[in-house]
Order: structure tokens, then sequence, then C-alpha cells
């Protein structure tokens, strides 16, 4: 188990995320609250699958869509779950995904690829830094995810209904002291934002 410090902003950001992407039915690492720190579980299991950082395929390019490309080639299995983890970056406004923050799991004896790893590392995001201005349609992150379902508009299947209702079960289940209301009108405004940037495409 992975142990970090973090403020209580970080760590409702990221057990919030966690939850929120367990409801959503993705493939999220496992996070737990811990005195003043955030505890994680080893995805690989004791080293039973290995870890390949996205950086080792990618460098440091973050493009969605060159990332899309490189997947098609090496493991177009992984390319769902990859959909849904920026979905949920730009849903909660995650400006951190570098290609270390997300990358693929092979099987140890055979080298197979298996997928994308699960989701982890969401500290930075949501209320991390302060509760974020009203979600524009400017929003870089939107946009950029707009630009890929433009391009592959056949990813918008991966793409989940959000209701108010299960971002307030989250909020109840959590039961951390936040701006219920305030992360409620960023998460919403968010998806209200996304589904537009869809719907052009």
């Amino acid at each position: 188990m992975d142990v970090k410090k973090a403020s209580h902003a970080e760590m409702f950001s990221e057990l919030f995320i966690y939850e929120l992407g367990l409801a959503l039915g993705f493939n999220m690492a496992v996070y737990e609250r811990g005195d003043g720190c955030i505890k994680s579980l080893d995805f690989t299991a004791g080293a039973s699958v290995n870890f390949e950082p996205a950086s080792a395929f990618m460098g440091d390019n973050e493009d969605y869509a060159d990332v899309v490309k490189a997947l098609e080639h090496i493991c177009p299995k992984a390319i769902p779950d990859y959909v849904r983890l920026i979905f949920v970056d730009t849903l909660c406004a995650n400006p951190d995904r570098h290609t270390n923050d997300f990358g693929l799991l092979r099987e140890v004896k055979t080298g197979k690829l298996l997928g994308l790893a699960p989701n982890y590392d969401n500290n930075m995001a949501l209320i991390s830094r302060g509760y974020p201005s009203t979600p524009k349609s400017g929003d870089l992150l939107i946009r950029l995810l707009g630009e890929l379902m433009d391009e592959h508009p056949e990813y918008k299947e991966y793409i989940p209904t959000l209701t108010e209702n299960m971002v307030r079960s989250v909020l109840a289940k959590l039961n951390m002291r936040v701006k219920t209301h305030a992360v409620v009108d960023i998460v919403m405004g968010r998806y209200k934002l996304i589904v537009k940037q869809m719907r052009k495409a």
C-alpha cells in the first residue's frame, strides 16, 4: 500500500473521483482515507503484472489523438478505458494527466499487454487548489475532449450518463466537509458542457 501526505482538499478530490469512477463503472485504482494522508492499493497486485507508463511509448506527448493512434497499434483494447480516463479528467478539471500518470498493464511471463491500468493520481483535480470558477465552453480540457470526439465520434459510446443524484450520492458516502453545492455545480456544469460539445461532433 502506498501512503501519500495530502491536504483535506487533495484527499477529498482523490476520494471523490475514485468513488465517482466506481459509480460510473470505471476501472479505478483503490484509494482509502488515512490520517492526514491518502492510501492507495498496489494495482499490480504485488507485481503479478507489470505496469508500463505511457511515457514508455509516448515520451512526454500527451496529445489525445496521438495517444489513441499509439494504442490502436499496440493495445486497441485499452482505448475505451483511455477515453473514460480523459472524460473523468475533463469532468473533474484534472490538469495533471502527464504520461507517467497512466499506462498499460502487461503479463509478467508472456509480456502480453492486458489493457489500460486503473485510473489513479487525481489529487491535483477538482478542489485540490481551491474551488475553480464556473466552467465555460472555452475550457481547454473540454475543448480537447471535444476535438477527439470530432475525430472519433464512435468514442461517444464510452461516455456515460451522469446525474446530479449520482454526484450527491458520492458526496454523501464520503461525508467530508466541503462546499457541497459548489462541487455539484462544478461537476454537473462541466458535464453539461462536455455533452454540448459532443453534440456538435
